[in-house]
This record gives structure tokens, C-alpha cells and sequence, in this order.
């Protein structure tokens, strides 16, 4: 028995290939027996052929392959069953999955993959660096005559995004400004929350078009990122967008002038929501038993002749005022037929976006108000521009969640009085219709007790009972004292509402009910409309730059009473410390 010694060295667990009874320790070295040496050389002799062969060498023969580009590996990385040249006639096909296997792994599931369609049917191998294929490439002939608005779709969505699974999606605004001053955020961003919303969009664009005409350029582009290996057999529907926002949920506003920022704005501002047909039947028509084919009789867009069907003694209103007689408005470019809230359950804020899809210049136009931006929080445009329809004050409960105010809603209540609950039943309590200030006062106690937290009771001026003409410009008017005075014709009219079931409940208000409690009770319920000074209003007042201040200080308002209050409060304490400090020091 013959024995050599050799001193190797290897990388990796090449040891572990072997059994242990090869190899033998000897001091440093490794000790190897001949079955040992002859196994090695069996193991190697391939390899270092394989390594030998170099891609100029397949050239001689496949010349049309000559400069090809796979990421700098050679042609033996792929047809690693060539260990010398020449070569056997049939080779084994090159299987992509040996460096792409994340890829293959969704490729998987692909409708391509489906339809037999391999790698190369969009890729050319050898060649990377050229154009690879797109979805038009083959689907020359797809029409998506289905696809509303179908022109639109096309020019600004990358087919990934409805036949693909999207990993992130958003939409970009792009607002490039060629000159002219300065825009900050506070420009725009008017109730200082951080994110534009669609009131705001308006007035950027009212903004832009009026002062800075032919020197911006607004681009909205929608991207959709995912992999294109991962197409589906069928395209997502329509609802992932436009109803459960699960694409195209976020977007971003970017500025870019003389002055560059990013801030979120509300993605649904260019997205539109599209009615659900499982949930028709919760809307105002839907509960009614009104069908889809009672309105759509045709595929063209509903025309007023519908809706006169059963709206006609309001239409005998509406067709005389300067909207219906300019033909600028349908029906529905101001009702939603599909809305599962009644119009009279709308908020003021949410009954101003109505208004402000076509009037977008309104905060402008109401420069002259004090406090503007406060009178349209709280008020609705109707207010004033429609004086024959019915003006009420408004009440309903309401919670401070930290610098957020949020109404009441049916599941809160539930989750204290239980599941079907009537609320009316425990504030009504002689149940003759109406509330008294007792009444609301006592509930209000009861209620506060049960939730625990900081309850208060919310207000704002609605219409409750419409007149269809709001045309009423009342522009050279302004005559603060119709609605600042104790005169007022919604102090005539006071409700309450209450969150029930699928419903909101108006009940009426009788009595002197605003002196029963307590002015910290109510939130913005004087018609002076005033909160208190809040932190983040004097930190806006420090942070701002000169022009904002200035417009920023005419927004306060009354809240100036507060700030006073507080400046005199601090000078009165640096004085008393003063004084205090000069007779330690002077001894008197």
C-alpha cells in the first residue's frame, strides 16, 4: 500500500463529497490514498475543460451570435452540457430557471406561461441589449371597446396596471411653474393639515389660471409599478380603482419653480368613484325600488327628462333659474343618483364640493368675508345664494380625538346602548316629537359619563328644506347683520341630529337651547363661529413668511381676543417679576 502526501488547499465543503475513510490527518497535511487521487482527478478533469472553453470559440462555427450580451456570461454558463469542442449535434435546452428563479417562479402563474410562450418569445437571449417586446408586439388587434372612456385608460395607463399585480401605484401632479414669485405651501394648503384636498385643488387652479396664465404646465401621471412577468388571465376590475381605492390610493402634488416641494393630495380627486351595484340597493333610489334599467334606458349619459319623471314639481322650480336656462348643469352634475347618503345627511363641507366642481374660483370671490375660510367650513353655499329655502342650525354629538374633531356615529352609540337601538326614545323622553334644553342636557351628562371621553356638542347652518334656485348672487350686498343678528331666520329653525341605523334622524329643537349650557359645550356654535386659540395656530403665525402672516392674521378673526389675552397675561407676569426682582435688589 503506497501513500503520498499532498498539501492542498479548497474553498467551500469539497470534504464533505467524500467519506471521512479517504482522508487520514498527518500533522498539517492531508493524507490521500490513491482511490482518493483518481476520484479528485475525475472530479476536476471536467471542470477545468469546461473552463477552457471560451465563447470566441463557438464563434468560429454560430458567427451570427458574434458580440452577443447576456450580462457578461459566456455561452457555456447557459449550455453547460459542452465540455469539449466540437460540440455533440443536439444539446440540452438552457433552462432560464438556473439564474431567474424568482422570475420563473411568477412567470408561473402567468397567463403567457399558460400559452405555452417561454422566454424567448419576448426576450432575445442572446441579445439583451436590444429592444425587448412589448404587449403591442403581439395584442395589435385588442380594441377594449368594454373599457369606458376607454381613450383615456390607454394614453396614461401601462397595461400592468389593470391586466399585471401592481407592488405600488400612485399618482403624480406635476405643477411646473416657468416664473413669478414664490409659492409656499401654506399657499395652498389652507386649513394647514398637510394633504390638499379637493377644495383646495380648485383654488390652486383657480389660482394658477388667474395669476400665473401661460407660465405653468400641470401633468398628472399615474404609475403602476409591478412585475410583467406576472400577467393575469383576467384584468382587475373596475371597482379595485374606483371604488375600493386598492390601486392609485395615494398621490402626490409636486411644485417645482422658483420654490420645489412634495405634498400629498387626495388621489380620488383623479380618480372617479363609480357607483356599486351591490350596494344600489342602500341608496335613496335603491331603498325606493327604483331598477338600474328605470333610468338607463339607453347607454348615453342620463339627461333631465329622466329625473323629471319623478321630479317635476322641483323641476318646475329649477327650469327658470340662470343654471337651467344657460344649460350649465344637468341633474346629475350636482346629484349623484347613486349616492347611499341623502343629500339632506350631507355635511357643509361635503354640500360646498358640490357647488365648487363648476364655481372653483369661490374662495376668491369671497375674499371680502372675514374669516372666509371659517364661513365655508361651516356654511354651505345655499346659505346665502338660494334665500327661499329654509336655513336651520344644526346640532350633533361629537368626540375630540387630539387635534381632531369627529361626529358621533350609530356604531358608537351601539356599542353603549346596544345593537337596533333608537336614540331618539332616550333624549325625547315625553316622546311629543320635539327636544326641550332638559332633555338634551340630560342625555348629554348620561352620554358623557358612559363614553369617557371629551364630548361636545357641534353645530352648523344647513339647508333642510331646498329651494331648487340658487342663483342669487347677493355679490353687492354683503350685509353681515342677516345672518349676525339675533334675528336670524335659522334661530327659528333647530335640529338635532342623531345617527341611527342606515339614517340620519332630524329632530326638531324647541326652546332657548343654546343658553342651557355651558359656551364650551359647543364647538363653533356662536355665529361669531370662533374655537379657541389652539397651539397650532400660533405655531403657524411664527413659522410663516411676511405675506402669509399677513393673510394668515385676517383668517383669526376673533381669536385675536385670545392672543390678546395671552400677550397681556405674560406682560402683566414679566412686569409683577420685574418688580419683584428691583425690590431684591434695591432692597425697598
Amino acid at each position: 500500500m503506497y501513500h503520498i502526501y499532498v498539501r492542498v488547499h479548497f474553498k467551500g465543503g469539497i470534504l464533505a463529497l467524500f467519506p471521512q475513510t479517504l482522508f487520514t490527518r498527518h500533522t498539517s497535511s492531508v493524507s490521500i490514498n490513491i482511490v482518493g487521487i483518481v476520484l479528485l482527478i475525475l472530479l476536476l478533469i471536467p471542470l477545468s475543460l469546461h473552463s477552457t472553453i471560451k465563447s470566441e470559440d463557438c464563434f468560429e462555427c454560430h458567427n451570427n451570435y458574434k458580440g452577443f450580451a447576456h450580462r457578461g456570461i459566456s455561452c457555456v454558463d447557459c449550455h453547460d452540457d459542452i465540455s469539449s469542442i466540437p460540440h455533440k449535434e443536439k444539446l440540452l435546452r438552457p433552462s432560464c430557471k438556473t439564474c431567474h428563479k424568482e422570475i420563473t417562479e411568477i412567470y408561473s402563474k402567468n397567463i403567457h406561461e399558460a400559452k405555452r410562450l417561454d422566454c424567448k418569445g419576448c426576450h432575445d437571449v442572446h441579445f439583451l441589449d436590444k429592444e425587448t417586446k412589448g404587449c403591442t408586439s403581439c395584442h395589435t388587434t385588442i380594441t377594449h371597446k368594454s373599457l369606458p372612456s376607454r381613450e383615456k385608460h390607454l394614453v396614461v395607463l401601462e397595461c400592468i396596471a389593470c391586466h399585471g399585480k401592481a407592488v405600488r401605484s400612485e399618482v403624480e401632479v406635476g405643477i411646473h411653474i416657468k416664473e413669478g414669485k414664490a409659492l409656499t405651501r401654506q399657499t395652498f394648503d389652507l386649513d394647514g393639515n398637510n394633504v390638499i384636498d379637493g377644495g383646495e385643488w380648485d383654488n390652486i387652479q383657480t389660482f394658477l389660471s388667474k395669476n400665473l396664465k401661460g407660465a405653468y404646465r400641470i401633468d398628472v401621471k399615474y404609475y403602476s409599478k409591478g412585475s410583467v412577468h406576472g400577467i393575469a388571465q383576467k384584468p382587475i376590475a373596475c371597482k379595485n380603482c374606483h371604488t375600493d381605492r386598492g390601486l392609485f390610493s395615494d398621490a402626490r402634488l409636486k411644485f417645482s419653480g422658483i420654490i420645489s416641494y412634495e405634498i400629498p393630495i387626495e388621489s380620488k380627486i383623479f380618480i372617479p368613484k363609480l357607483p356599486s351595484i351591490t350596494k344600489y340597493k342602500e341608496t335613496v333610489h335603491g331603498k325606493k325600488g327604483i331598477e338600474c334599467y328605470d333610468c338607463h334606458i339607453s347607454q348615453k349619459h342620463i339627461n333631465d327628462s329622466i329625473c323629471i319623471s319623478c321630479h317635476d314639481e322641483l323641476y318646475g322650480i329649477y327650469k327658470d333659474t340662470p343654471h337651467a336656462k344657460k344649460g350649465a348643469t344637468k341633474c346629475t352634475d350636482c346629484h349623484n343618483p347613486h349616492s347611499i347618503k341623502a343629500y339632506k345627511e350631507f355635511d357643509s363641507k361635503e354640500r360646498l364640493t358640490v357647488c365648487s366642481r363648476c364655481h372653483k374660483d369661490y374662495i376668491n370671490k369671497h375674499k371680502w368675508l372675514p374669516n372666509t375660510i371659517m364661513h365655508f367650513d361651516h356654511l354651505e353655499c345655499s346659505t346665502c345664494h338660494s334665500p327661499n329655502s329654509t336655513k336651520s342650525i344644526v346640532l350633533y354629538f361629537g368626540i375630540r380625538k387630539g387635534d381632531k374633531d369627529v361626529a358621533l356615529t350609530y356604531d358608537d352609540l351601539t356599542n353603549i346602548y346596544g345593537k337596533d337601538v333608537k336614540i331618539k326614545g332616550f333624549i325625547d323622553k315625553d316622546m311629543d316629537g320635539t327636544i326641550i334644553s332638559e332633555e338634551l342636557a340630560t342625555f348629554f351628562v348620561e352620554l358623557k359619563k358612559k363614553l369617557q371621553k371629551d364630548l361636545f356638542i357641534g353645530s352648523s347652518i344647513i339647508i333642510t328644506k331646498v329651494y331648487h334656485d340658487h342663483s342669487v348672487k347677493r355679490s353687492k350686498e354683503r350685509v353681515c347683520t342677516t345672518c349676525h343678528s339675533e334675528h336670524a331666520a335659522f334661530y327659528d329653525s333647530m335640529f338635532l341630529i342623531l345617527p341611527e341605523k342606515g339614517q340620519h334622524v332630524y329632530i326638531p329643537i324647541k326652546g332657548t337651547i343654546l343658553s342651557a349650557f355651558p359656551v364650551s359645550t359647543f364647538i363653533d356654535i356662536c355665529l361669531l363661529g370662533e374655537e379657541r386659540i389652539k397651539t397650532e395656530d400660533l405655531n403657524k403665525l411664527f413659522k410663516m413668511g411676511q405675506k402669509e402672516r399677513i393673510e394668515y392674521m385676517k383668517e383669526l378673526g376673533f381669536k385675536w381676543i385670545d392672543i390678546s389675552g395671552i400677550a397681556l397675561i405674560i406682560i402683566v407676569l414679566f412686569l409683577i417679576i420685574m418688580h419683584t426682582v428691583a425690590r431684591v435688589i434695591f432692597k425697598r
